[in-house]
């Protein structure tokens, strides 16, 4: 059985016999002031809160792109960009970096590989923040720093069990050919903007569930109890009438990040 935990924004948290595997974690959730005029530090606090609450090992952290609400904690497996960062806080982890349609095997039987994607066009109708992060910058960066870099949908396979993460409302369709899964996590801001999504991904990986994610309001700390506070305009529930439309019977699963969901 594989445990999954949304830890908010597109953040995953995968568990399975004893390992654990981490998928853009973001916890700092800068607020909306610190976005806009501020040099972004991650929360040590809020970040040692969640590692002591950790059970198993951690394997990896996979990161699907470098805009900080995917970047800022972290990093280990991901996109040059992602090395930039790791050498400008100056640290040498054991980092792969993927170019595109790598398998990496990881410790505990698990194993990902990084689908080449496409971002969605979720600010002002332009994809935030393209290019590669600046190798000559000094840390810590303003928000718009954390450039997109290299743009990934991570295929995890565990105890059976596949699940892809796509962390933002695009796709390339050609990169998705012959590849199914049993869980898409799909992001819901951007979804009315990007031609034929969510039903391309849908049919051509063919998943057993879909969760939605990526629709809480990531400027705010999560509640310890009750709903979300949502981004203005996600549109949760027209994201879920439209899944449910293409694919009558589907299983739709809204995520509660106070708890696991298994699979």
């Amino acid at each position: 059985m594989v445990e999954i935990r949304w830890l908010g924004t597109a953040g995953l948290e995968i568990a399975f016999d004893g390992t654990t595997l981490l998928v853009d974690p973001y916890l700092t959730r800068a607020g909306k002031l610190d976005l806009l005029f501020r040099r972004l530090r991650p929360s040590a606090d809020r970040l040692r809160a969640y590692v002591r609450g950790l059970g198993g090992r951690v394997s990896a952290i996979v990161c699907g792109h470098t805009h900080f609400d995917h970047a800022l904690d972290i990093p280990l497996v991901g996109s040059p960009s992602l090395k930039t960062l790791a050498g400008l806080s100056g640290i040498s982890p054991d980092m792969r970096v993927c170019r595109g349609g790598e398998e990496v095997e990881l410790p505990g039987g698990l194993s990902v590989r990084m689908i080449p994607s496409r971002h969605g066009r979720v600010l002002f109708g332009r994809v935030p923040y393209p290019g590669e992060i600046d190798p000559c910058a000094e840390l810590p960066f303003k928000a718009g720093q954390y450039r997109l870099g290299a743009m990934f949908m991570p295929r995890i396979e565990a105890g059976g069990v596949s699940i892809v993460h796509q962390g933002s409302a695009g796709c390339l369709p050609e990169e998705l050919e012959g590849l199914r899964c049993d869980v898409l996590f799909m992001c819901v801001p951007g979804w009315k903007k990007t031609p034929g999504y969510p039903e391309v991904c849908m049919e051509r990986l063919r998943p057993a569930v879909v969760v939605p994610f990526h629709y809480d309001d990531f400027t705010t700390c999560l509640p310890g109890s009750g709903p979300v506070r949502r981004l203005p305009g996600s549109d949760l529930e027209g994201f879920i009438a439209r899944v449910s439309r293409h694919a009558p019977g589907i299983e739709v699963r809204v995520p509660d990040p106070r708890e696991a969901m298994r699979f």
